[in-house]
């Protein structure tokens, strides 16, 4: 139980649905605002169905790649690192061109189900310890807050403002700092040491 706790968090904090929240409010301006929270699911089920991809078939895939989980470590904790840093020291959203609905990318990949995200749920499924049914429920557990967050985004990012929302995206960057040391040393051990 404590696995798919400690996994959940870890899986919300990647995630970030604080951080996105002014990303999701600029990508669907154009999209009608009855029709924002159904994109949004939509976009949400798509992320949660490629992390799942990944959690089932990620260690086959990197051994098709023949990628070590130390060198995934490694590279998930560098990615993971340079994402905190942005989130502590904040970022400006990039102006793109807006599509009336976007589909699949930029918001289920790689908004929700990004780099960060599909490394750790692959190193999730190759802990020891852990059933590919902890690793779904962990995976669920921290899905469902993301998309519910993410779903009243427009309205959140109103009520909270714009400090708020950075502050809160800060706070987790923090967070995802140390498990991103976390999770390059580890990846170095598994590498060198073993």
């Amino acid at each position: 139980m404590s696995f798919i706790v400690s996994t959940a968090i870890l899986l919300f904090l990647v995630m970030d649905p604080f951080g996105n929240i002014p990303f999701f409010v600029e990508e669907l301006k154009e999209v009608p605002p009855e029709h924002r929270r159904t994109t949004i699911f939509r976009e949400a089920v798509i992320a949660l169905g490629v992390l799942l991809l990944f959690l089932v078939a990620g260690g086959r895939i990197l051994a098709w790649l023949q990628i070590s989980r130390g060198s995934l470590g490694i590279a998930g904790g560098v990615i993971l690192f340079l994402i905190a840093m942005q989130m502590v020291f904040g970022s400006a959203i990039v102006n793109q061109k807006h599509s009336a609905d976007p589909f699949i990318v930029p918001l289920a990949i790689p908004m929700i189900a990004g780099p960060s995200a599909i490394t750790t749920v692959i190193l999730v499924s190759g802990k020891s310890g852990a059933s590919l049914l902890y690793g779904i429920a962990a995976l669920v557990l921290a899905w469902l807050p993301t998309t519910l967050i993410l779903m009243f985004a427009h309205p959140l990012a109103k009520w909270l403002g714009k400090k708020a929302v950075d502050a809160s995206e800060s706070l987790m960057g923090l967070l995802l700092t140390g498990i991103a040391v976390e999770m390059l040393v580890n990846g170095i051990k598994a590498s060198f040491f073993q």
